[in-house]
């Protein structure tokens, strides 16, 4: 099947029957905390540790709240990891970091958010390993990919998408396996619409030669029905 593509300003919805967000919020004063709290990104990976048990993932918003989000479930998981697999393969020849969906990078506003892949450029090695980047990243990005989940609302992650991106990420990708779509954000541009195409080419100035099968791997993976 050929690959087309449309620009539009925004994804196409998701599905008939819009989705909506199942994620929880708590004030960080509830734990004795604020986002002018020096030590909150401690106290934040130190709780998300301790509550990984429960499958959930947990991030701060800019206005000083704990989300606590639904476990990303089957076969939302093996989708992540279709493409982290992927893309670490391709940075062993090419370079760079890759992280998965436990990641978490602090913005400007105080929120500390985390998309389920990226990859950070071999060149920023130094700047990754500052000391002001531990335990959670001060930058953005230079790739990020979103997988769409039954819990995740399309307003929701255009929205994260587009503070990484706003922060310096360079190309990111929100899929979304229900309508076979992949929307593409670069800087500067609406995002370009992939309709059920059979693979994702990154770019060549962020990730040179990776392409990405995204029909085999999620729109396709799992889901073969059985007689």
């Amino acid at each position: 099947m050929t690959t087309t593509s449309t620009r539009q300003n925004q994804p196409v919805p998701s599905h008939p029957e819009e989705r909506r967000s199942s994620t929880v919020t708590i004030p960080l004063a509830e734990f004795g905390k604020s986002l002018a709290d020096p030590d909150l990104d401690n106290w934040f990976v130190k709780f998300s540790e301790r509550n990984s048990d429960e499958g959930q993932t947990y991030e701060i918003s800019n206005t000083g709240r704990l989300l606590i989000m639904a476990p990303t479930g089957n076969p939302g998981f093996y989708h992540e990891t279709q493409l982290s697999t992927d893309l670490t393969i391709w940075a062993r020849e090419y370079g760079g970091f890759v992280g998965g969906p436990t990641g978490r990078f602090g913005f400007p506003d105080g929120s500390r958010r985390g998309p389920d892949a990226t990859w950070v450029a071999s060149e920023r090695q130094q700047e990754l390993m500052l000391a002001i980047n531990r335990p959670v990243a001060q930058f953005a990005p230079d790739f990020i990919a979103e997988i769409k989940s039954p819990t995740n609302s399309d307003a929701e992650l255009i929205d994260k998408i587009n503070l990484f991106v706003e922060h310096g990420t360079r190309l990111a990708w929100l899929i979304d396996a229900a309508t076979r779509t992949v929307s593409i954000f670069r800087p500067g541009h609406d995002p370009e619409i992939l309709r059920d195409p059979e693979f994702v080419d990154g770019d060549q100035d962020v990730l040179p030669g990776f392409q990405f099968a995204v029909r085999e791997r999620i729109f396709d993976y799992m889901n073969n029905t059985q007689s």
